[in-house]
């Protein structure tokens, strides 16, 4: 049963029930590997070495572990007559590629439905729209994602644009940065938004001349108002859409990914892919902490017997925990417990153990919080999602609780406040092995960088983001002014001041709706410019923050696996360590920076597991 302390309603944070571990084991007794890797070249990324200078030759894999990484010649003691030998021919291995923020999860509702991110026009949105309603007739809501903001005038998309093609059911169309849905009537008038409607804390509905809803709503609390009153995507729809996007991450080299805001409906389907052994990357999963509950977050709830034994249908624990609330709007994107860190410290392929909280907003929405105003609207800084005072106690609550946390934090200004809190809980709970990330960081005071390095946080950086293209030119460039749109996305430096960096693609916000192939990623980061597929700006942007390859390719393994707490387990190639391995066509040492990309990954193995082979790769 649930308990409730009373007088306070409660975070909701949900820990799914995991069974597998990570703790390396051995499929028998025998001295002989059951897989040998020969004539590779293998990177092994170990920390304090050479590697990138004197790759191996070979790596032999036993159960789910590296039994040994060597030379051809000297692994040869490890092939019995039932090892399973192959010959690489030359071929690069390197540890498997850790996405360390994306939204797998996410993506099935980010790009459900009509994709509008080649849209140049009004007109081609209102095309596709049309289209897609008519393709679909069974479907009571249209959904839609990708659009761009320099579509648009200075006031901005209009409900009236949709309304035109689309009046008679609810149209939510999500922005390519996630920030911000697009709403027609119908959808305003379901969740009974109007002029007299307040803004929630942590969102904002934009305005007309006239005082009226434009159909604009920005971040989660004020898109929430719209989504709740529609049908949800079903843990089953998710699953359906895990089982195409998790396959293709394996064939990317992705073993394992911080998949960085789940809902129930998420959790849910995960566990049962989990459960079915079905799980080709290993999943880190992060819990939104939402300030529309403010302080009523302070009390955990506790939980006294396992949330999938009490409650194996999501939608039936929606309503207890909601029918016991005063509070029927609390949206339902989080479900918590008290006494989570036996949760937290089951080891599978599936675990939750970080606290998500989104502190501002986004550049393009005008919500990213500055130091300084907006160059374009000199009235503004920006936004702040939470009430500073709850969200300090918010943080010190999840870090006295033992939460590894994640602050999205956009402008130089939720970049210092973020750092105000994180020191805040530091000294009221004293320091420890926290490794606290603070994502994005587009702008940073350089004040700040010395702050990130004696609090230890991890900086969660998207190198795919980090060119000139038309989103700068339009937006960043007008909206921040010359001097902080060329300071933007800093790398180098940071990893100059010997703080962390680890890299993700947050895939499927952004620009690049079709990457998450993290070879993209690394490329951008060795060259600050763009794929050719996405722009045709040929000048490196901020070329004094490039970094090197071996410097890329430890953020995207390594560093990933240390801000994971996975260190001992996987990150590198060692001995002992789990068999997450992978296989690429060429050695990207070898290759031009700009050409990084170029190469494929043609095995993935996820703890001595093969979960993808391109079986035209080998010859032998």
């Amino acid at each position: 049963m649930l308990k409730q302390y009373s007088g306070q309603l409660i975070l909701l944070i949900c820990i799914a029930f995991l069974s597998l571990t990570f703790i390396p084991v051995q499929a028998d007794t025998g001295p002989y590997a059951d897989i040998v890797l020969l004539n590779g070249s293998v990177y092994t990324v170990e920390q304090n070495t050479d590697w990138s200078d004197h790759p191996l030759e070979a790596i032999a894999i036993k159960g789910n572990t590296i039994l040994s990484v060597n030379s051809s010649q000297d692994i040869q003691k490890f092939i019995g007559p039932k090892t399973r030998v192959q010959d690489l021919s030359g071929k690069m291995v390197l540890p498997g590629f850790i996405d360390s923020h994306i939204h797998f999860g996410a993506s099935a509702e980010l790009t459900f439905g009509v994709n509008l991110s080649d849209c140049h026009s009004i007109s081609e949105v209102q095309k596709l729209l049309a289209d897609y309603n008519s393709d679909h007739p069974e479907l009571d809501v249209i959904r839609g994602y990708g659009w761009n903001y320099f579509l648009f005038t200075e006031s901005g998309p209009d409900k009236a644009i949709i309304d035109s093609v689309i009046s008679d059911k609810p149209v939510i169309l999500t922005s390519f940065d996630g920030h911000a849905s697009w709403v027609n009537s119908k959808a305003l008038e379901i969740a009974d938004i109007t002029a007299e409607t307040p803004d929630p804390q942590g969102g904002k509905i934009e305005h007309d001349s006239n005082g009226q809803p434009t159909g604009v709503l920005r971040e989660l609390a004020a898109t929430n108002l719209v989504t709740i009153r529609v049908t949800p995507l079903s843990s089953k729809q998710i699953e359906d859409k895990l089982n195409v996007i998790l396959p293709k991450a394996a064939s990317y080299g992705i073993t394992t990914a911080d998949d960085a805001a789940l809902t129930p409906e998420m959790i849910a389907a995960y566990s049962h892919l989990e459960s079915q052994g079905k799980l080709p990357v290993r999943i880190f999963g992060e819990i939104v902490a939402v300030p529309e509950l403010g302080q009523k977050q302070m009390a955990l709830m506790e939980l006294e017997q396992d949330i999938f034994n009490t409650y194996s249908d999501l939608n039936l624990l929606h309503t207890n925990i909601n029918s016991s609330q005063t509070d029927s709007n609390i949206p339902p994107d989080s479900i918590a417990l008290e006494n989570i860190s036996e949760y937290r410290d089951t080891k599978g392929l599936f675990r939750l153990q970080t606290g998500k909280l989104f502190l501002d907003g986004v550049v393009e929405g005008h919500t990213g919080y500055l130091l300084s105003p907006y160059t374009d609207k000199p009235d503004t800084n920006g936004m702040i999602n939470w009430n500073i005072s709850e969200f300090n106690q918010m943080i010190s609550l999840l870090d006295r609780n033992e939460f590894q946390i994640d602050i999205h934090s956009i402008g130089d200004g939720a970049v210092r406040l973020s750092l105000d809190a994180y020191e805040n809980a530091q000294t009221e709970n004293g320091e420890r092995d926290a490794r606290h990330k603070i994502s994005h960081i587009q702008l940073i005071n350089s004040s700040d960088i010395q702050r990130l390095k004696s609090l230890h946080i991890i900086a969660s950086l998207q190198p795919n983001w980090f060119y000139y293209d038309d989103n700068f030119k339009n937006v960043s460039l007008p909206y921040l002014g010359e001097e902080r749109a060329e300071h933007m996305y800093t790398l180098k430096t940071l990893l100059d001041n010997d703080i962390p960096v680890a890299i993700g693609s947050d895939w499927p916000v952004g620009t690049d709706y079709l990457t998450y192939n993290p070879l993209d990623g690394i490329r951008t980061a060795v060259t600050r410019l763009p794929l050719p597929s996405n722009s045709t700006y040929t000048i490196p942007y901020r070329p004094e923050e490039r970094i090197s390859l071996k410097q890329a390719i430890e953020s995207a393994t390594y560093t990933g696996a240390y801000a994971d707490f996975m260190e001992n387990y996987t990150g590198t190639l060692e001995p002992g360590k789990l068999a997450d391995i992978i296989v690429l066509d060429r050695d990207l040492f070898s290759l031009p920076p700009e050409d990084i990309n170029k190469a494929h990954v043609i095995a993935t193995y996820l703890e001595g597991k093969k979960v993808f082979e391109d079986p035209q790769a080998f010859t032998s």
